[in-house]
C-alpha cells in the first residue's frame, strides 16, 4: 500500500508492506490513525497509519473483496467484510472475534455502503443483487435484483 500526499508535491509519503498478494480494498477509520486492507491472500490487516505496523489480522479463510470500519464513532471497533463465501462477516477488532454473519447472497459480496445515518448498509454481489441490511440484524430487509437475471 502506498500513501500519497494529495496537496503540495504529491509525493509518496509511506509504503506499507505486509501482504503476500495484491490488495483488493482499503478503508480508514474516522480518526485516520488506522486503516484496513483486504488482500487476495485471504487476510484482512489493520495498520497503524503513523508507524506502519500491522496491529490486527482477521480472516475466515475466504477472500475479502471489500472491508469497512463501521462509520459510527461508538462502533469503530467493528469492521465488516464482503467475502468470496457469499457472506458479510463482522469482527470486533478488540477481541478479533467474529460477532455477526450476514448470509443471504448467492455469490461473492463486492461492496458495502453504509446509509441512513449508518443504521443500515447496502451490499452488492456477483449474484446480480443488492441487499439492504439493518445493522446487527442478519436478515436482509430489502432485496433488489433485475427480474430478468
Amino acid at each position: 500500500v502506498k500513501l500519497w500526499e494529495v496537496y503540495g508535491k504529491r509525493r509518496c509519503i509511506r509504503t506499507y508492506v505486509g501482504h503476500k498478494l495484491a490488495i483488493r480494498d482499503t478503508n480508514f477509520n474516522n480518526a485516520g490513525d488506522r486503516f484496513l486492507t483486504a488482500s487476495y491472500d485471504r487476510s484482512i490487516k489493520m495498520w497503524d497509519t503513523e508507524t506502519g505496523d500491522v496491529v490486527g489480522r482477521f480472516t475466515n479463510n475466504k477472500m475479502a473483496f471489500c472491508v469497512k470500519f463501521n462509520p459510527n464513532d461508538d462502533k469503530q471497533h467493528l469492521i465488516v467484510a464482503g467475502t468470496s463465501s457469499n457472506k458479510i462477516i463482522c469482527w470486533d477488532i478488540r477481541s478479533g472475534d467474529i460477532v455477526q454473519e450476514y448470509d443471504r447472497h448467492l455469490a461473492a459480496v463486492n461492496t458495502i455502503t453504509f446509509v441512513d445515518r449508518n443504521r443500515r448498509f447496502i451490499t452488492t454481489s456477483d449474484d446480480k443483487s443488492m441487499r439492504v441490511w439493518e445493522w446487527n440484524i442478519p436478515v436482509d430487509m430489502k432485496y433488489i435484483a433485475d427480474p430478468r437475471s
